[in-house]
């Protein structure tokens, strides 16, 4: 399991802290397999983070506060470099959900754990993993990301901004999450094609 996907995107260097009891989680196809190997960690320098026990929490909370409406069927369990989350959907039993902060987006995956890694990403990096701006963001940054941070857009994309690198800064996941969570609340009830002068955030 997740042999195409390795072998794309190698482990990176670390310790895997998977939870004590994996058992509840061999009901996911694949989730017990892939904290067992990765909790903790990343692959492809960084392109995806497994989150432990912790992190998944963490990124939970930031989903719901920016999706509260979705809250029950959420649970995260890794994260891309750009921030976005990838959930289990409890309403669609083992299938996914892609959280997507800078395009105010949650995507409906009709895939499960093993397809996402070994299919999806691994034959469309760029969709999954936004693999064509990691390329170009390292080329001119190959410093590894602190833990806790992301590569997000200064500008949100729901708001007109460009999908390139030179909108793209490194930030707190948190403070990333809550930034675009306040300003989708600003705008998510305006008509298509409303013109935005400024968006105050307190």
């Amino acid at each position: 399991m997740f042999n195409r996907f390795v072998s794309a995107y190698p482990l990176d260097p670390g310790t895997p802290s998977p939870p004590e009891n994996i058992a509840p989680l061999r009901q996911v196809p694949g989730l017990a397999e892939l904290v067992t190997m990765a909790a903790g960690c990343s692959f492809g320098d960084g392109l995806l983070r497994v989150f432990t026990d912790d992190e998944a929490r963490r990124a939970q909370a930031l989903a719901n506060l920016m999706w509260p409406d979705w809250a029950p069927r959420t649970r995260p369990f890794a994260g891309d470099w750009t921030g976005r989350q990838y959930a289990l959907d409890l309403h669609r039993g083992a299938l996914l959900l892609l959280l997507d902060p800078g395009a105010a987006q949650i995507y409906e995956l009709d895939g499960t754990i093993p397809e996402l890694l070994d299919e999806f990403m691994t034959d469309d990096p760029d969709t999954f993993l936004a693999h064509h701006l990691f390329t170009a963001w390292r080329d001119r940054h190959p410093e590894p990301l602190p833990t806790g941070t992301c590569v997000g857009f200064r500008q949100p994309l729901f708001l007109g901004g460009a999908e390139d690198v030179e909108n793209l800064e490194v930030i707190d996941e948190q403070v990333y999450w809550d930034l675009h969570g306040q300003l989708w609340a600003k705008v998510r009830d305006l008509p298509d094609g409303t013109s935005i002068s400024g968006v105050d955030i307190s």
